[in-house]
């Protein structure tokens, strides 16, 4: 299963990186990448509802014969959730203190205006932008080319870059935990599950949006774009190496025991959840305030055909609960 996991995470960086880079020399339309987004909003919320919870519930009772071990279901959820909690108000402390949650993303377009167009590629991501006075109102952000390479706030526009990728690091990590939770689960025979191809599945189509939405906040803060590559690099290796360490961590200590599978998979399904619940809310209040905003039953098509994914996937492969 080990192998099986490597494998896994080399492809989710390596697909992660390769989104990444895109923004770098192509344009894309705002419509499609607010729909993947709310498509992965769905498939944290399905795997997390439907595939992990479930299947980190069973792990547990069945680590207990006798009895349901309903305290330790209940604080893995919560410490998975307040761990999140606690790091993301870390990182941005006063990120939900505004009274507007509009929160806007930069993308950079390569025509001969240089305009900024706002997206909602990614909730914490906005969030972080705000912190850092990256979407002030009436504020446009200059162009890549237009500050010059010795501009006095290079040093701050650095610090803004740090601070939008070590957010995104932090939450890639609790994804790697997802991932190789998962990948220590067990069927009822004692055979290693599908589980973690799902959980799989679902993180390469939520990393998409979000490994596009980092680069274009880099490139609008006018990061050059080698430093844009290093940033992104750090963002795509987060979830693999946290996948593999905490497959090894678990390993070592459960020898063979589930009871700390079942408390990992609550952990990270819990994380899943203020993910998709907190970081990328499933009730977008905006309205449609600009051409190419989607109508609110657009959002909730395709948050819900996410959701259904994991729950079609599970079957297909043989893990329905």
């Amino acid at each position: 299963m080990l192998v099986l996991l490597f494998v896994m995470s080399i492809l989710l960086g390596a697909t992660s990186f390769a989104c990444g880079i895109l923004p770098l020399s192509v344009a894309f339309s705002k419509t499609c990448l607010e729909r993947l987004s709310a498509v992965g909003t769905g498939l944290l919320l399905g795997a997390a509802l439907g595939v992990i919870i479930p299947e980190g519930m069973e792990t547990a009772v069945e680590a207990s014969p006798g009895l349901i071990p309903t305290s330790t279901i209940a604080l893995s959820l919560i410490f998975g959730f307040t761990f999140m909690l606690v790091i993301e108000q870390i990182v941005s402390p006063h990120a939900h203190s505004h009274n507007d949650h509009t929160l806007g993303l930069h993308t950079v377009k390569k025509d001969s205006t240089q305009k900024s167009a706002e997206v909602d590629f990614d909730a914490e991501l906005g969030e972080l932008e705000q912190e850092e006075g990256l979407d002030r109102p009436g504020y446009r952000q200059p162009a890549p080319s237009s500050i010059p390479l010795n501009d006095p706030h290079a040093s701050e526009f650095t610090g803004r870059a740090f601070s939008l990728t070590f957010g995104l690091v932090i939450h890639g990590l609790a994804d790697g935990l997802a991932l190789g939770a998962s990948s220590l689960a067990k069927d009822q025979s004692g055979v290693s599950s599908n589980l973690s191809v799902i959980v799989f599945l679902a993180l390469i189509i939520h990393k998409a949006p979000t490994s596009l939405a980092l680069t274009t906040s880099l490139l609008a803060i006018s990061l050059p774009r080698q430093k844009c590559k290093e940033h992104l690099i750090a963002f795509a290796s987060s979830t693999p190496i946290s996948a593999v360490a905490s497959y090894l961590l678990f390993s070592s200590f459960g020898n063979g025991d589930n009871h700390w599978t079942g408390i990992a998979l609550l952990v990270s399904g819990g994380t899943f959840l203020y993910v998709a619940t907190v970081l990328q809310p499933v009730s977008n209040h905006r309205g449609a305030s600009s051409i190419g905003d989607m109508r609110p039953i657009t959002r909730v098509f395709h948050i819900v055909v996410g959701m259904i994914i994991p729950l079609i996937l599970s079957v297909v492969l043989g893990h329905g609960h």
